[in-house]
């Protein structure tokens, strides 16, 4: 998948709820002050597919402590933060199409 078919496949996962809209701070796992989630190398290297483009070999995963594991590849997982980053900034998530002047 090209960025832009990836940006705009996030937006639309973001938007439905399926990707989270805020990127966890990083903790250690088992903190008990651990807030939302954590960031971890992943076992599963190779063999899950990317929450972004759905392809395997996701490098990067997330763990919520609702037990749900969010994995990206490394420019997926980009792409995902700066759309975080996005939202945080009061831009709302959207699921037109992507310009080429911002994606």
């Amino acid at each position: 998948m090209d960025r832009q078919a990836v940006t705009q496949t996030i937006r639309e996962r973001m938007a439905a709820g399926i990707l989270p809209r805020v990127i966890p701070p990083l903790t250690a796992p088992g903190r008990p002050t651990a807030p939302t989630g954590h960031i971890n190398a992943d076992t599963a290297i190779g063999v899950v597919t990317c929450a972004a483009c759905d392809t395997r070999g996701a490098q990067v995963a997330y763990r919520f402590p609702d037990g749900r594991i969010v994995r990206f590849h490394g420019r997926c997982h980009r792409i995902w933060e700066d759309e975080c980053r996005r939202v945080s900034l009061g831009i709302p998530v959207s699921t037109r199409p992507v310009d080429d002047d911002e994606g």
